[in-house]
């Protein structure tokens, strides 16, 4: 097997370990609010993010490359909205259809398998907002994913996604296997890429945001409290493993920190009607 195929292996498998009493510790430790997130975003960051996308009560959210759910379900609790995860690892879904119904939320969050990268498997029009958090560096063809979050949005809806690997200075080759090794399939992207992409698929109202302080942040926490419970995660991680995200880690600060490696979020709303609705909930 090689190291990129490892490195996958463990990404996912971290869907299937969720639960562990040890990484909800090193979750409070990183985020402060344990969303059950294994992604760069805080829970402040998401409550930001649902006043940039209107979110409500009445909202229909598609969470693409919701991973275990963590985010999603908050979504549906803070805001009493219907939310719909979709992901790629049938181990992580399986992990937020158990979370749901645990939180009894399975009526408002729904959690399906499936490849975001393709069709989406929804009708036209279906949801008010589409978010997407960390994810956006794993998909190759991205003209494609807009088009289809431009199909399955009501018209007046808005999307937010956030990608953690816009290229934004010079990087070594060391720099970009250390920061991308523990993360399966990866592509890093130009800055200025993916407004060009967003335009041509025909959304409107583009809002940039560079979030990349966040990362910076995130990544020095959530190496150092791996560092501290390290004889607890190596019952269940490799050496291997846990030094290549350890490393990965260490990587994501420096780069972050020195504004070559950035963290942009991007909104942009589908032109048309706007729903009508109670005010969004702070």
């Amino acid at each position: 097997m090689d190291n990129q195929r490892e490195g996958e292996d463990f990404f996912y498998g971290v869907y299937r370990a969720s639960n562990e009493v040890v990484l909800a510790k090193i979750r409070r430790e990183t985020y402060g609010e344990d969303l059950g997130q294994f992604s760069w975003i805080t829970a402040d960051e998401l409550r930001k993010f649902f006043r940039k996308l209107d979110l409500d009560i009445e909202s229909r959210v598609l969470d693409v490359a919701c991973g275990s759910g963590g985010p999603a379900l908050f979504t549906a609790q803070t805001l009493g909205c219907q939310v719909t995860g979709l992901d790629i690892d049938e181990n992580g879904i399986d992990v937020a259809k158990e979370m749901a119904q645990a939180r009894g939320l399975q009526s408002r969050a729904n959690f399906e398998h499936g490849d975001a990268s393709q069709p989406l498997p929804f009708p036209d029009a279906s949801f008010d907002a589409v978010i997407s958090i960390d994810a956006m560096n794993h998909f190759s063809h991205r003209a494609e994913v807009f088009a289809e979050w431009f199909r399955v949005l009501r018209p007046g809806g808005r999307f937010l996604f956030t990608d953690a690997v816009i290229v934004t200075g010079m990087l070594s080759r060391d720099e970009i296997l250390a920061r991308s090794r523990s993360m399966g399939h990866f592509l890093f992207t130009p800055s200025g890429l993916h407004e060009r992409l967003i335009e041509a698929a025909g959304f409107v109202e583009l809002q940039v945001e560079d979030v990349t302080d966040t990362i910076a942040t995130v990544s020095k926490r959530w190496h150092d409290a791996r560092e501290k419970h390290r004889s607890e995660l190596l019952k269940t991680e490799t050496q291997a493993d846990f030094e290549g995200l350890q490393n990965m880690l260490a990587a994501a600060h420096t780069l972050a920190s020195g504004r070559r490696l950035s963290r942009f979020a991007y909104s942009a709303s589908k032109a048309g009607a706007t729903r009508v609705g109670p005010a969004p909930l702070a």
